[in-house]
């Protein structure tokens, strides 16, 4: 393979798998990235390569689990759910069984879109879109003034975009 690039281990507690790509893979990733709704000819074509080869490859790279899904992203706005908070949630204890709660809480609501469990002074940021405050208040009732545990929420308001993208550019 020419121009191989390894994406090393780090840690073993953080990293759990090598995976080596030629520049092929990481054209394919970049390319399937802006569109995945590519044919495998306008795929080789962007690519520089056959679909024969294009098919094979994102195969491996599906099965390795490098490429997870093809999904078409949808407008909140035009979807009338303009409104995007990121909600930052502090709690009074971490334990695992508390966390999995919480998660779990989270996982059901359909306006969060992101969720994470964070280091520093806070545990959570939460990222949804709403339709509107009343929305956007009754999940807060929902999920943070019924729980014990929360010890505070803080909700900024997205109120432009300078940057949004679900492209990741692998090392190099």
């Amino acid at each position: 393979m020419d121009d191989v690039v390894k994406i090393s281990e780090h840690s073993a507690k953080w990293t759990k798998w090598v995976i080596t790509m030629d520049a092929l893979d990481l054209r394919i990733i970049a390319a399937l990235q802006v569109d995945g709704s590519l044919t495998k000819a306008e795929l080789a074509e962007a690519v520089g390569s056959t679909p024969s080869t294009c098919l094979r490859r994102v195969a491996e790279l599906r099965r390795r689990g490098v490429l997870t899904g093809c999904v078409y992203l949808a407008d909140p706005a035009k979807l009338g759910r303009g409104i995007r908070a990121i909600i930052t949630v502090t709690t009074r204890n971490h334990t695992k069984e508390l966390r999995t709660s919480f998660a779990t809480h989270i996982s059901r609501e359909p306006a969060i879109l992101q969720a994470y469990g964070v280091t520093g002074d806070l545990d959570a940021v939460l990222i949804g879109v709403f339709s509107d405050m009343e929305e956007y208040q009754a999940l807060c009732d929902r999920l943070f003034d019924n729980d014990p545990d929360v010890v505070r929420y803080t909700t900024l308001f997205a109120v432009e975009t300078y940057k949004e993208t679900t492209s990741i550019t692998p090392d190099r």
